[in-house]
């Protein structure tokens, strides 16, 4: 149970002198563990629902005598409903005796038998990150609001990532709903499909911290820029984990506009490897900078799905020649992509804040950084990693020293910061 709703619950109580209600539950491991709520929970269910309810009593009952009352207020409650499987019925009791709140839970099966079992709470907020403190203290990201445009295997490993280390605020943006191709490397399982893959991650998140607040628009960037932008315009940071340029310089302009840090991540052909720009309005490059025409067609992108390989392919092209050129990488060949991420990620959230990682300050000084996972395509060249630290190798990260550039045509100082739909789309010929 969780310790809030037990607290906001009693309170109640207190108020109102309405010493029973009904509560949601859900079993577990045919019947070995329950799940008890005052109210429908945030995060996803599963189990499988039981009838259960709460009741306040003025003395807690002792021995075998629980029991009873437990099968009292059973009958009293759900007597003249249908019977279920067994183990389907859970009453917790509450007292408080000696200043001291006393609990005690029955489990009752299709027969009216109950047995007692032992209750564990889930702690209030400041204690479910005590493993990070030292680190990174809750107070410092609790109230940090992060925009994540793009859900699919790389950006919903971040937003779990930045959920976990204690970020309290998300708002989550992707028109794609999870299709069974995109299972293998997504945090979201067969559960999930045919869910938009913003609520399938929001409940996840719920999941690790119940306390945190999600919005979801289903949305496509490209479609809908206004609404994205008022989406992201109060984020501190945004994660740029689209599949397309035309999104990811969508993003850098609004970054550009309200002056928003935002890293941009992708993975090359076959998950090869992959590269992360860290963009910071006007201190250093912008997207433009880098990803110029010559660039982009020296490190081909990934196409790890039908829709993004076919809007890139001629019309005349058949599905099925369009189906033949997805060519994707593992999950484990995303994840230090959306590693790095998360920790460019925590270094600004924290920078300039008491935190255990304000070391990685002096570390992650570059903007742009290139990750080998295998030596083929862009990397076919490169020595074998063996025993050697002192040449190019895969599995290693690499910061490289690019400035921003004053004749960008997007950020550069003959430029205005923003640029319409036309320009964008002409920018790789500049």
């Amino acid at each position: 149970m969780h310790e809030d709703q037990v607290q906001t619950l009693f309170g109640k109580f207190l108020q109102s002198q309405v010493d029973r209600c009904e509560a949601v539950a859900f079993g577990f491991d045919n019947g070995d563990v329950f799940h008890v709520y005052t109210s429908r929970p945030k995060t996803q269910l599963s189990g499988y629902p039981c009838t259960s309810a709460i009741h306040f009593l003025t003395t807690m009952p002792e021995g075998e005598t629980g029991c009873a009352v437990a099968t009292q207020i059973y009958n009293a409650m759900f007597g003249n409903r249908v019977s279920h499987p067994v183990n389907t019925s859970v009453i917790v009791l509450f007292a408080i005796q000696d200043n001291i709140l006393r609990h005690r839970a029955f489990i009752g099966n299709s027969e009216g038998e109950f047995h007692e079992g032992s209750v564990k709470f889930i702690p209030e907020r400041s204690e479910l990150y005590s493993r990070s403190k030292g680190l990174l203290e809750t107070s410092v990201l609790e109230n940090c609001k992060i925009g994540i445009v793009g859900l699919g295997s790389g950006g919903s490993t971040v937003a779990l990532e930045l959920a976990k280390a204690g970020v309290g605020n998300f708002v989550l943006i992707d028109f794609d709903r999870l299709e069974l191709e995109n299972v293998a490397r997504h945090i979201c399982g067969t559960g999930d499909l045919g869910r938009y893959k913003t609520k399938a991650v929001r409940d996840l998140l719920y999941g690790k911290n119940p306390y945190i607040h999600v919005q979801t628009a289903e949305v496509d960037i490209n479609q809908n820029l206004e609404e994205t932008k008022l989406l992201l315009k109060n984020c501190n940071l945004i994660i740029a984990g689209t599949d397309n340029d035309r999104s990811r310089f969508n993003l850098n302009s609004i970054a550009l506009e309200y002056k928003i840090t935002t890293i941009f991540g992708r993975a090359l052909t076959r998950a090869c490897g992959g590269d992360v720009l860290r963009v910071r309005p006007h201190q250093g490059p912008c997207l433009g900078c880098v990803f110029t025409k010559d660039f982009l067609e020296s490190r081909q992108e990934e196409i790890s799905q039908f829709r993004q390989s076919r809007s890139e392919t001629p019309a005349y092209v058949p599905d099925e020649e369009v189906k033949a050129t997805i060519q994707v990488g593992l999950a484990s060949d995303i994840l230090p992509i959306s590693n790095m991420i998360v920790k460019l990620a925590l270094v600004e959230l924290s920078r300039g804040k008491a935190s255990g990682i304000s070391s990685l300050e002096e570390d992650l000084v570059a903007d742009f950084y290139l990750w080998g996972n295998r030596r083929e395509n862009t990397y076919a060249s490169w020595p074998k990693m063996e025993y050697n630290f002192n040449t190019p190798s895969i599995l290693r990260w690499y910061g490289a020293n690019w400035e921003r550039s004053l004749s960008c045509p997007v950020c550069g100082e003959q430029h205005e910061p923003l640029i319409d739909e036309t320009e964008q789309d002409n920018i790789f010929a500049s």
